[in-house]
Order: C-alpha cells, then sequence, then structure tokens
C-alpha cells in the first residue's frame, strides 16, 4: 500500500512543489543583505552606492552556483529532494562560485560606472554605447558561466572562453534567457514581492532545462582543462 501512494504523481508532484518553496527561501536567507538593500533604496532612493552595492551582491555568486548544482542533480537524477542539499553545496563550493563572482561582479561594476561616466558627463561622445555594448556582452556570457562551473572542474580562462562559445552556439538560447530576464525585471515593478520570492528558481529550471544538450555535449566530449564533477 506505501509503495503505491509513493509511486503515485500527486506524491511525485508534491514532494518537487516543497522543495522548490524550500529551495526558493534558503536562496532568499543568503541574499538577505541583497534584498536588505534593495528595501532601503526603494525607501530612500539617495541611499543607492556603487560600493554598498558591490557589497550586498558578493553572496549572490555562491547562492546561485549552489542553485545551479542542485537543480542540475534534480533534472539529472530525477531527485524530488534537491533542497535537502542546497546548503551542503553552498558550503563545499563556496569559495570556487565566490573567486569566479568576485572576477564577474568587479568586471560588470567597472563597466557599469564607466558607462554611467560616459552617459552623464560626456553623451554627445558616444563612448556609453560601447560600455552598454561590453556590459550585455558580459551578461550573455554569464548566462552559461555558472551551469559549466557546477557541472565541471575548470580554470576560470577555459571556462569564460567554452562559455563564450556557447553563447554563440546555443544563440536562440542565449536570446530566450536574456527575454526572460527583461520579463523578470518587468515582474519586478509590477506583481507582488512574495511571488518574486520564487523567480530565481524558476529562471534556474527553465535555463538548466535548455543547458541539458550543453551539459551533455561536453560530458562526451574532451575539453582540455575540464573534468566532470
Amino acid at each position: 500500500m506505501k509503495k503505491e501512494f509513493y509511486d503515485k504523481p500527486i506524491y511525485t508532484i508534491s514532494n518537487y512543489i516543497i522543495s522548490f518553496v524550500q529551495t526558493s527561501i534558503h536562496f532568499a536567507i543568503c541574499n538577505l543583505l541583497l534584498i536588505l538593500y534593495f528595501i532601503l533604496t526603494a525607501i530612500n532612493p539617495n541611499t543607492f552606492s556603487i560600493l554598498l552595492l558591490f557589497v550586498a551582491l558578493i553572496p549572490l555568486g555562491p547562492s546561485i552556483g549552489a542553485l545551479y548544482s542542485v537543480i542540475n542533480k534534480s533534472l539529472r537524477e530525477k531527485d524530488m529532494f534537491f533542497s535537502s542539499q542546497y546548503f551542503k553545496v553552498y558550503k563545499n563550493n563556496f569559495l570556487n562560485n565566490l573567486k569566479l563572482w568576485t572576477i564577474l561582479l568587479s568586471l560588470f561594476i567597472i563597466l557599469f560606472m564607466d558607462f554611467q561616466f560616459f552617459y552623464f558627463q560626456k553623451p554627445n561622445s558616444g563612448l556609453h554605447i560601447i560600455f552598454l555594448i561590453l556590459l550585455i556582452f558580459l551578461g550573455l556570457i554569464s548566462l552559461y558561466v555558472f551551469p559549466i562551473n557546477c557541472r565541471f572542474e575548470v580554470k576560470i580562462k577555459d571556462l569564460l572562453i567554452t562559455s563564450l562559445y556557447y553563447m554563440i552556439k546555443k544563440f536562440p538560447t542565449t536570446i530566450l534567457k536574456a527575454v526572460l530576464i527583461f520579463l523578470t525585471y518587468y515582474l519586478f515593478k509590477n506583481v507582488s514581492v512574495i511571488f518574486l520570492l520564487f523567480v530565481p528558481v524558476i529562471l534556474c529550471f527553465i535555463f538548466s532545462y535548455y543547458d541539458k544538450n550543453m551539459i551533455l555535449e561536453l560530458e562526451n566530449r574532451s575539453i582540455t582543462n575540464i573534468k566532470s564533477i
């Protein structure tokens, strides 16, 4: 009787939903600093600071890395209880994800500051457009950095090159990801804050689903300096 219950779709679906909610809460806990920053700047826009934003964004990288790891494992192994592994994966891969994210975040901040400077101080030069393009380009590459990094051991240089390769090769998927992120930004201004709590996990599930073929291709190829975890 018990076996029949465990085999029913309702049991599987309910466990996925529970893990989905728990993982969303875990992700939010890891990013309390960023949530607090957004609340403060929403109350008083004058509190906006690039330095404070940089600090608040630091925990985001390791939490995204852990999110990709548990969701990819769930898709790969049909694991219904993936949320239970989140903090363990977060801890084990913290330094690796933090190192990668610090480099990416620093590049984002530098390019953003350059864009801001030329946009407000020298708009006629048109240089702000170059930095905007570089920001978008870096953002698109980043869409592939964490999915690859969470599954393989790879040097950062090789990781960026591989991410660039798949950004171009999987360009329709890249555009789809960018559109979904744009829609998420739109949702931030128009839906309940409670709903936004679940957006990162939803996006990660969608992105991971479309990245399955890329991961399989990498697993089946002999790529220098890449070793499957």
